[in-house]
């Protein structure tokens, strides 16, 4: 995020204050801690009966259904996604030969791959906590 708050320009696609750096790390920890926090907060809702579970007829055996029951292992493997979801972005970046982008140009980039991103991993956070079987496991009658 130092590059979000710094006025440097041009800012470049690789080094330690770069695009890759910022996409990287975004990536990573907002995947982590968004899948966290919306697995969690889903359950709780499950649970004071506030959304319905997904019954095994209506879901779709997409491979979100294929992701792991434990949240720690859900959040691990969705924050691997959002990463590679940010490396394919940084290899379409240098494929267009974009090795410098202004900071103006940079901080639009930036605020549209974290909106996309946010979206994403929540809508599959969530619905893969609707499909969990925890209520079952659990003590709550």
């Amino acid at each position: 995020m130092q590059l979000f708050w710094e006025q440097q320009n041009p800012v470049p696609l690789w080094g330690q204050q770069s695009i890759s750096t910022d996409l990287m790390t975004f990536s990573v920890v907002s995947g982590f801690i968004l899948t966290w926090v919306v697995t969690k907060c889903t359950r709780q809702a499950l649970r004071q009966n506030k959304v319905l579970p997904l019954h095994w007829h209506l879901k779709s055996q997409t491979l979100i259904d294929r992701l792991p029951s434990h949240t720690f292992n859900r959040a691990f493997i969705l924050a691997l996604n959002s990463v590679f979801t940010s490396a394919l972005l940084i290899q379409l970046l240098e494929w267009k030969n974009l090795n410098f982008m202004s900071h103006a140009d940079y901080c639009i980039l930036f605020v549209f791959y974290g909106v996309l991103l946010t979206i994403a991993v929540t809508v599959m956070s969530f619905y893969r906590a609707l499909g969990d079987n925890f209520l079952r496991k659990s003590n709550v009658p």
